[in-house]
């Protein structure tokens, strides 16, 4: 009987950990500044690297979740990854960032978004009422999250802002692009 329980508990041992993923450890470990993902580095210094949105095109919208792709050419040296892809919707804009529970992975890989801090920055938009000023600009927070050292290939960035009464989702399927091959050597 004591064999079998022992060789019970070395088969449910071995199971679990052929189980576990490749270089990740028994405890769920989430990205910090400076880790790696794919060989990309994630890092901070959104103010200095171009926004991931400006890359983008809206697919789907239903409620408060969006779905967007985004291609990105694969020169850039980094790319901030920390917006809230839900900016056109006003109630989210105009709510207390601290009321909000947040959530950010990539490629199924969550990030710990507290060590990254956040970053506020402009972004236009056009006056609810009439005026004779046909912009306004907003100030908008961000996580301070960045990518650096593109790799072409795809990724999945999903996000999440939860409070209270409401959950804002959204997906981005990136799309890192190859350089473009050219030879601009000899010519017959």
């Amino acid at each position: 009987m004591k064999k079998v329980l022992l060789l019970s508990f070395n088969v449910l041992i071995a199971v679990l950990i052929a189980c576990q993923p490749v270089g990740r450890s028994m405890a769920t470990s989430m990205l910090k500044p400076g880790d790696e993902i794919d060989s990309m580095v994630i890092t901070t210094g959104s103010a200095k690297a171009p926004p991931l949105w400006a890359f983008c095109s809206l697919i789907q919208q239903r409620g408060n979740a969006i779905t967007s792709h985004c291609s990105v050419p694969s020169m850039l040296p980094k790319l901030a990854i920390g917006h809230v892809f839900m900016v056109a919707d006003e109630a989210l804009t105009e709510l207390d960032w601290s009321d909000f529970t947040w959530e950010l992975s990539i490629d199924d890989q969550t990030v710990d978004l507290e060590p990254f801090g956040t970053y506020d920055y402009m972004m236009p938009s056009m006056p609810r009422n009439r005026s004779p000023i046909r912009e306004v600009f907003k100030v908008l927070t961000a996580w301070d999250v960045v990518l650096t050292n593109l790799k072409p290939g795809e990724h999945t960035l999903r996000g999440l802002a939860q409070s209270e009464p409401n959950t804002y989702t959204w997906i981005v399927n990136l799309t890192i692009e190859a350089p473009y091959a050219s030879d601009f050597g000899s010519t017959p």
